[in-house]
């Protein structure tokens, strides 16, 4: 009898003791084995469904594909959400050492790669769960990272005819600001804020806001 075991004989409510396992070893191991892990971002990132330009018809909603677990309990599961859970178990052990190249590589390879707006969305699912310890452990690389969410934003924004999911990439950013980075980027982000479309100006406008007479409203639009 075969001793091999494939990803369909692992029981569905196992699933996550086998990630959390993977996770321990992966970190455990020198940086080469677990960093493969970033080409397999690179490979999700690339793919058909995150790279193809979005329509306002698409039946692909992306916060319910990125959702490992309410995805996977109704057998919804893609490999976009895989990708996301393993990487999040990965990185849930790494050291703060290990974490801190995530900005550098987000700089260097995810940036030139992402240009439509199901891929930022996937960028985001896959950081925003570790801004909070970036925070708390290096602050310097959350500010480095904000800075790259926004300059991909700028580059969707020029690549995107329709962007369908404006609010809620708005209130992340928005999160970003008062919970963790305040003023601290201010300078940058603003400048990159000028050159969105009026409609992400608008829901962008405290975040770069400098008076009473600078704010616009959206009825100015």
């Amino acid at each position: 009898m075969s001793s091999k075991q494939n990803t369909s004989e692992i029981p569905r409510d196992k699933i996550y003791l086998w990630m959390n396992a993977i996770g321990l070893v992966l970190t455990a191991l020198p940086e080469n084995y677990w960093r493969v892990l970033n080409d397999k971002i690179l490979d999700t990132l690339k793919s058909n469904v995150l790279a193809e330009a979005a329509v306002p018809s698409t039946n692909f909603k992306p916060f319910q594909a990125f959702n490992f677990k309410s995805s996977q309990q109704v057998y919804g599961e893609t490999y976009c959400s895989y990708v996301l859970a393993l990487v999040h178990a990965v990185w849930y052990h790494a050291s703060i050492g290990q974490l801190n190249i995530i900005p550098q590589f987000v700089k260097e390879h995810v940036k030139p790669v992402v240009c439509q707006e199901k891929q930022f969305i996937f960028l985001c699912h896959l950081v925003g769960p570790f801004l909070q310890r970036f925070n708390t452990e290096r602050t310097k690389c959350l500010m480095e990272l904000t800075i790259e969410l926004y300059e991909m934003l700028a580059n969707i924004d020029k690549h995107c005819q329709y962007l369908e999911h404006m609010d809620p990439i708005a209130d992340l950013l928005y999160h970003i600001k008062y919970m963790f980075v305040g003023d601290s980027v201010k300078k940058d982000i603003e400048k990159i804020i000028e050159r969105l479309r009026p409609a992400l100006q608008v829901r962008l406008r405290y975040i770069a806001y400098q008076g009473k007479d600078e704010a616009k409203t959206p009825t100015d639009q």
